[in-house]
């Protein structure tokens, strides 16, 4: 399957950046008279998925302090097979599709606790929050027979809304920055279970009226998206291709394809930067994978890839350091942006598939008082 998500839509998610692409928030940082402010802290929560013969039996999520190249790791259950995260804009809570128990699971940030799961659709698998924190859009996968919907949550109220008809098993989904259109990968039959076609589409979704636009065909199976921070282009993860679509977000034309290296799963961008999308790739039949491309969005153009670790499944950056979780190697693995160079990898045990990124204000949390 895609790696998680928007544009870290997820990514990670108002700070998600993966499989299915994001924006980026924070939670305020607050003083007080008796301490300083301290800076806050980059916390990876990456979900959980298993691995060897209990793959796709993973129910957990890893809160891992990244601030210092990687720290102190906190696990919260959800439910089975954790596919994708996203972070709420305000960045009070976290949200986690289980595309074995067809629910999205919210997760409390100031207190690392689960809370009760909301009923979503058949085989969760995507999630964008509205930029307004209002709504969490979820594509529902489903398994025999394939999805063919995405499920409004009201975030309020805890309750699902009239499902949305899409193309055949979607998977990632991206929200534009002004929250008028929500775009979605047509993966169609992807997953072990899944009987139908392999998908070829991306379906756009008027989010005022809830209705799907026409479809615009991109490569074979577009798995993960994301829409560039300036809002003009979406760019698409064609995972049997080994390819990135760009589509234009005002004409709603799909571009030439620019070919990366190894199978795409997951795609970021940096905070504030339009000009660099980094692809997290897989090895494929035809190329290596194992890698992070840059892709050059003015030339259309990929430059070299740096190799990461084993079967790369969501990428999420955070200032000029981008981290990638690798299922196939049970790490979270920095990259200097920069520099183009890896850093030390963090362990982090039971196959690290989907990822967000979040702040938190250690200030705050310094000058909490005892109970």
């Amino acid at each position: 399957m895609r790696g998680a998500v928007p544009a870290l839509a997820v990514g990670a998610v108002a700070l998600l950046l993966s499989a299915c692409g994001g924006t980026r928030s924070a939670v305020a940082r607050t003083t007080t008279t008796s301490l300083p402010p301290l800076p806050p802290a980059v916390v990876a929560y990456v979900t959980l998925v298993g691995t060897g013969s209990s793959l796709g039996l993973g129910d957990k999520v890893a809160a891992v302090d990244v601030s210092g190249g990687g720290g102190a790791t906190s696990l919260v259950r959800v439910g089975t097979f954790p596919d994708a995260i996203a972070v709420a804009p305000d960045g009070s809570e976290a949200y986690v599709t289980s595309y074995a128990s067809d629910t999205l699971t919210p997760i409390d940030l100031s207190t690392g606790k689960a809370l009760p799961p909301i009923p979503a659709g058949s085989g969760p698998a995507g999630v964008a929050i509205s930029p307004d924190g209002k709504i969490a859009y979820v594509t529902d996968a489903g398994a025999t027979p394939l999805g063919h919907t995405v499920t409004p949550i009201d975030l309020a109220t805890r309750r699902a809304l009239a499902p949305i008809t899409v193309g055949a098993g979607p998977q990632g989904i991206a929200i534009t920055p002004n929250g008028q259109t929500a775009y979605v990968a047509d993966a169609g039959a992807i997953v072990t279970g899944q009987t139908g076609p392999v998908g070829d589409t991306v379906t756009p979704i008027d989010l005022a009226t809830r209705r799907a636009l026409p479809p615009i065909t991109v490569g074979n199976a577009p798995t993960a998206v994301t829409v560039s921070p300036d809002g003009a282009t979406l760019y698409v993860a064609n995972s049997s291709s080994g390819s990135v679509t760009p589509i234009s977000v005002v004409a709603g034309t799909a571009g030439t394809p620019v070919p990366v290296d190894g199978s795409p799963q997951a795609l970021a961008f940096a905070p504030g930067d339009s000009t660099t999308l980094y692809v997290a790739s897989a090895p494929s039949a035809v190329a290596p994978g194992d890698t992070v491309t840059p892709v050059s969005v003015t030339a259309g153009t990929a430059g070299a890839p740096v190799t990461v670790c084993k079967s790369p499944a969501g990428i999420a950056i955070e200032a000029s350091t981008a981290w990638v979780s690798c299922a196939g190697s049970g790490t979270l693995t920095p990259v200097d942006l920069a520099t183009r160079k890896v850093g030390t990898p963090v362990p982090v045990a039971g196959g690290p598939y989907a990822i967000a990124l979040a702040t938190r204000a250690q200030g705050a949390q310094r000058a909490r008082p005892k109970r």
